[in-house]
């Protein structure tokens, strides 16, 4: 699966009260030795994030497709977080940028954690992710 690219997917092993799907992307930390990780978003998660990118355009300038980058909040109101983690993406075709809290991303990696059977039954083999 090529980085950046959100495809929804079924929550295999739902619990009561659990999302029955997420939406799937793969990304590389800028800020990490380029580490590739898979994250699970809430459609209400994105919704909010994107959001978040369209209200903060001078935060998410020159940002490259599934690359999480850290960037500093420039025109930070009150009570607004010091800086964001910002991803472009695509979905359904169309681009958008996200900007995720530390708090929202964690959130998400704890997600990731405790639903890896939804990763595994996701992810592309090593040979199509030598390609992306």
């Amino acid at each position: 699966m090529a980085k950046g690219k959100v495809k929804r997917v079924a929550n295999l092993d739902r619990k009561f009260g659990a999302n029955p799907t997420y939406l799937f992307v793969k990304v590389q930390a800028d800020y990490a030795s380029d580490a590739e990780e898979y994250l699970l978003l809430t459609d209400d998660e994105f919704v909010d994030a994107a959001a978040r990118g369209a209200d903060n355009p001078e935060d998410t300038e020159d940002l490259k497709r599934g690359i999480l980058t850290v960037r500093e909040n420039a025109g930070r109101r009150f009570g607004a977080a010091d800086s964001y983690y910002a991803i472009r993406v695509i979905s359904d075709g169309v681009e958008a940028n996200l900007l995720l809290t530390a708090a929202g991303l964690e959130r998400i990696r704890q997600r990731v954690e405790k639903n890896t059977e939804d990763i595994e039954a996701n992810r592309e083999s090593w040979l199509a992710d030598l390609f992306d």
